[in-house]
């Protein structure tokens, strides 16, 4: 037994040892994917910061527009502003005015005056976005998207809504068109101070609602496939569903000097915690067991089965489902110890507590709690002719006599049974229920008695 036990601590030890090992593996796995993280956190920040910046140039063109929206629409009027927007915003490629979704300026003219004429309403990959800002009067960023005067660019869409007089609200107001900022990825990127690596760590931008990857990446590359990479989401307006993503060129950091120290002391601190505790485990099971059990017949004591009965009485409170007690009480045991002595009045307990366990189910209760008392708990109700019929099996296998050294002791039982919830709504009354039953069963036995030593029959009842 003790080569076992030390085989046991000592698989034990390395077992957690190996665990510890992998718990300080993926530490520094944490630890390196929260560092890309707060990278990715600054970048995101950088990149939020001059999109926002950009949509609040746009918005004071958005101003601008609605100054001159009593005459008629003019491209030369907004020449002087569209240069300031080019001068403090250098990620932005082009500017484009849409009086009724029709492309009527754009902002230098050379090389997007292809531009010109577009009406937003026909163009299948732009109009969901122009109307999307129509209608929710709301800026929206869409793309990036192929422009028709040639390359791809990312849209910013104000819509412009100008007020027919002081402090009328938005909602009241027309609708004059949409103003389109066109900014170029790559100066965004260097605006923003993204680039693809940072500190050997890569970085790309996703959009989550791409259908293929052509189309997916718009910033970087895709990690490879299987690799494990941290993303944080973009909050951009429009409802754009992309994503920061970033992921060491070399790999998650999982290795140092920290793993081989662990797995060092933690090989001996294992062992020597693992010998402790089973050691510890196999005292408390010892006394949990002896606190719990009757030391001499190894049954449930009194303390184990109201537990149970406590545990099935708040089952009942939610499923209506009752159980059932079976009070035995020994008939003429103090004779079995005077005349044969303790030792085999002890076995005669043992060998009943063994008959009734025989008659039970495995997850039915049998507890001895008092000298010569036993109680059968049956998880769920029975009927009254089940009752009786188990009483009687009870009854007749107790009954049977007990064989110690050729002699034959006699052996007889009274039994009181209780149904929980029917006869008593606590542990208490219920126990007191079955043992009142049971002592009535133990006085007709005895008055039946009486009248067959007095008659040499038994009397009519």
């Amino acid at each position: 037994m003790a080569s076992v036990v030390a085989i046991i601590c000592f698989l034990t030890g390395i077992a957690v040892t190996a665990h510890v090992g992998l718990l300080v593996r993926n530490e520094l796995v944490s630890q390196h994917k929260q560092t890309v993280r707060t990278e990715l956190s600054e970048a995101r920040a950088r990149l939020e910061g001059e999109i926002s910046r950009i949509v609040a140039h746009g918005l004071g063109f958005r101003a601008f527009l609605a100054e001159f929206n009593d005459r008629p629409f003019v491209p030369a009027d907004y020449q002087n502003i569209a240069n300031e927007l080019f001068a403090e915003n250098p990620a932005i490629r082009s500017i484009g005015l849409a009086p009724d979704n029709i492309v009527r300026a754009v902002y230098p003219m050379e090389p997007n005056q292809a531009a010109l004429g577009l009406d937003y309403r026909s163009n299948a990959s732009q109009w969901p976005a122009v109307e999307r800002a129509m209608n929710s009067r709301e800026t929206v960023i869409s793309g990036p998207l192929q422009l028709v005067q040639g390359g791809r660019a990312l849209l910013i869409r104000i819509p412009v809504y100008p007020a027919a007089f002081a402090d009328q609200p938005l909602k009241d107001r027309s609708y004059w068109g949409v103003a389109t900022l066109a900014l170029d990825e790559e100066t965004l990127m260097q605006a923003s101070g993204i680039n693809a690596v940072v500190n050997g760590t890569s970085l790309s931008i996703v959009d989550g609602d791409a259908g293929d990857a052509a189309s997916k990446v718009l910033f970087g590359n895709l990690p490879p496939e299987g690799t494990d990479f941290v993303s944080l989401p973009l909050f951009l307006p429009g409802g754009l569903n992309w994503k920061l993503l970033g992921y060491p060129k070399e790999g998650w950091s999982s290795t140092g000097k920290q793993v081989w120290i662990t797995q060092f002391v933690g090989s001996l601190i294992s062992l020597i915690f693992g010998v402790m505790a089973f050691l510890l485990i196999s005292e408390i099971y010892k006394v949990r067991s002896m606190a719990l059990h009757d030391p001499l017949t190894g049954l449930a004591n009194r303390r184990l089965l109201e537990e149970r009965m406590y545990q099935l009485a708040a089952m009942c409170e939610r499923s209506g489902v009752g159980f059932e007690i079976f009070y035995v009480d020994l008939d003429a045991f103090k004779p079995v110890n005077d005349n044969y002595g303790h030792s085999v009045g002890d076995q005669l307990l043992i060998a009943v507590g063994d008959r009734l366990q025989s008659q039970t189910r495995q997850y039915d209760t049998v507890a001895r709690v008092g000298g010569d008392e036993f109680i059968v708990l049956t998880p769920g109700s029975m009927r009254r002719l089940e009752r009786e019929a188990f009483v009687t099996r009870l009854s007749e296998r107790v009954s049977k006599d007990f064989e110690f050294s050729g002699t034959f002791i006699d052996v007889r039982a009274s039994i009181g049974s209780a149904s929980f919830p029917k006869d008593a709504m606590t542990v208490e009354d219920l126990l007191r229920v079955a043992d009142g039953r049971m002592y009535a069963q133990k006085a007709k036995s005895k008055q039946a008695s009486a009248d067959i030593r007095e008659d040499g029959v038994p009397q009519a009842g």
